[in-house]
């Protein structure tokens, strides 16, 4: 499909706009359901890729209705997907950090939107809707309220500190990647469409990156947001940064995360070029988990946060 930047552009806004409408429209219907939605990140900031265009919307459930909240947006979801689908697009409700996300097996000719979304359990707001310390301040810098009071949101915004709490939260999230990534290989029906792994293969590298960056910073600098600072510049700051304080094999392992996300976009990748951005991530999460044992060995002096969680 040709279309000019302009076209591209309307078009792909269009679709994320819809999104956000029909989530209002879903808020209003179940008022039963949704105390609070809300939409985040690179759209709303403005800066979204409207190449690959995606959407953070989130929301808040009344109370502990959130599996009643879970299973009317998974009908949702497949609604739109469809309707998508009659207007070329393919909708990717991605799911990591938490498991692989659903793609045709298929090569696809429709555009891809992709859909970030979580519902937080309304009846725990006290304990930050029982998400880590490192979940929320981000969304706080640039975020949209479709339906719901923004104090509900803004409980989120203070920053962590360097405790041994925030270093767990780096421990089980590395965990939790390498599991992943791990099981991709068996997870995936790749062989068909090996963009599939490239796709999660990459989402992981990202993730793993991002997180070890936070480990170099000072409490203050932790507390103060400097983690975030660095996520909105990541061309600049973030590289000089990388350099400062891990060296220059912190940079060669970002330019491999770029590498791996500009393969994303190439069409009718093969299997072997798969299974090496699979490999290659597997190295990116190697190098943060490196980064991250000196800091269990300074704040998490127990040896059980010194290896992977697995679980068999």
């Amino acid at each position: 499909m040709n279309l000019d930047n302009t076209q591209l552009e309307q078009e792909s806004e269009q679709v994320l706009t819809d999104l956000c409408t029909t989530a209002e429209q879903l808020a209003r219907t179940h008022p039963d359901l949704v105390r609070a939605s809300f939409v985040t990140g690179s759209f709303v900031a403005g800066h979204w890729n409207r190449q690959r265009p995606s959407l953070n919307l989130y929301f808040i459930a009344v109370g502990d209705r959130g599996n009643a909240l879970r299973l009317e947006l998974a009908r949702s979801w497949q609604t739109q997907r469809e309707a998508l689908a009659e207007q070329g697009w393919e909708l990717l409700v991605d799911c990591h950090p938490y498991t692989v996300s659903h793609r045709p097996t298929t090569e696809a000719a429709q555009r891809l939107v992709s859909l970030t979304t979580k519902v937080l359990e309304g009846d725990h707001d006290t304990n930050r809707y029982r998400l880590p310390p490192t979940i929320g301040p981000g969304w706080c810098r640039a975020f949209r309220m479709l339906n719901g009071d923004p104090a509900d949101v803004l409980l989120l915004a203070p920053h962590p500190r360097r405790t041994g709490e925030w270093a767990r939260t780096v421990h089980r999230a590395l965990s939790h990647y390498r599991n992943i990534l791990d099981h991709l290989p068996w997870a995936l029906a790749w062989y068909e469409r090996p963009q599939i792994l490239v796709e999660e293969s990459a989402r992981y590298a990202e993730e793993a990156i991002k997180d070890a960056l936070a480990l170099k910073l000072t409490d203050s600098e932790l507390s103060a947001g400097m983690h975030m600072e660095l996520l909105a510049d990541w061309a600049v700051a973030a590289r000089e940064f990388l350099n400062d304080r891990f060296g220059p094999d912190a940079v060669a392992v970002a330019d491999t995360v770029t590498d791996l996300k500009d393969l994303r976009n190439q069409d009718l990748l093969s299997v072997g070029e798969a299974e090496q951005a699979w490999l290659q991530a597997q190295q990116v999460w190697q190098w943060a988990w490196e980064q991250y044992l000196p800091i269990a060995r300074e704040l998490l002096p127990d040896n059980d946060f010194t290896r992977v969680d697995a679980f068999v």
